[in-house]
């Protein structure tokens, strides 16, 4: 051995006991960390967009929602005129919604075209009520053996007795006819009584023309004349 300075190790010196390389201690790398604050800010980003698409999901199930429910508006034509509007429930019906209906039936029954008579307004009147029509009707046609046709219009309606299923209802309306030999027209009153019976397929609401009587112009303005009467006596007007 020669003489001379010693030079100490840079390495540490052995333990004293040997340690097993997968039981030492490890010292974590720098290069890699976790930013907290920045997966913090990406969760609010991403539970923002989906708060906003749960709520657009909200939304656009609540206006399907508002379609499904909303009635459809109901589109028709009745004698050449189209017509248009919501349904409504049964508990909104009142008599007076069905005006329209007996005021066509009472049309129908005393109009006649070459063919005739249509067969549906037996499913709207009782059976002696068209069979007394026809018999008027024809009486009428023995003064044209060429064969006229007939058509009523409705000008006034008053009703004069409303309970439930049944209805009286006073009309004023003019009377056409034409034939190859004359035409005429004529002011015509009557005194129809409606009332509910059965329903049947053309007929839903089941009101029925079961008698129609002919008036004079004073009976169907009886009311008026007795009114004015009164007030000209001084006397309190009946409603």
């Amino acid at each position: 051995m020669k003489n001379g300075p010693m030079i100490e190790s840079a390495e540490a010196p052995p333990p004293d006991h040997p340690v097993h390389p997968r039981w030492s201690r490890t010292e974590e790398s720098t290069d890699f960390f976790i930013d907290e604050d920045g997966l913090r800010r990406w969760f609010y980003f991403l539970l923002a967009g989906a708060v906003a698409l749960l709520g657009t999901l909200a939304a656009g199930l609540w206006q399907l929602r508002r379609a499904a429910l909303t009635p459809p508006v109901f589109v028709g034509i009745s004698h050449g005129l189209v017509f248009s509007g919501p349904p409504e429930g049964i508990a909104q019906v009142r008599d007076a919604d069905f005006d329209v209906q007996l005021a066509d039936t009472v049309e129908v029954l005393f109009s006649r075209t070459e063919r005739g008579l249509p067969p549906q307004i037996r499913d709207f009147c009782a059976p002696e009520t068209v069979t007394a029509v026809e018999q008027a009707y024809h009486d009428s046609g023995r003064k044209y053996p060429a064969g006229y046709v007939q058509s009523l219009a409705l000008l006034e309606s008053r009703a004069v007795e409303t309970r439930p299923g049944r209805r009286r209802i006073l009309y004023r309306g003019l009377l056409s006819s034409r034939s190859v030999a004359a035409a005429q027209t004529s002011p015509i009153y009557l005194e129809c009584t409606f009332v509910m019976r059965a329903p049947t397929a053309l007929n839903v609401a089941g009101w029925r023309l079961v008698q129609a009587e002919a008036l004079s112009r004073d009976d169907f303005y009886r009311a008026e004349r007795e009114a004015e009467t009164r007030a000209a006596l001084g006397l309190p007007v009946r409603p």
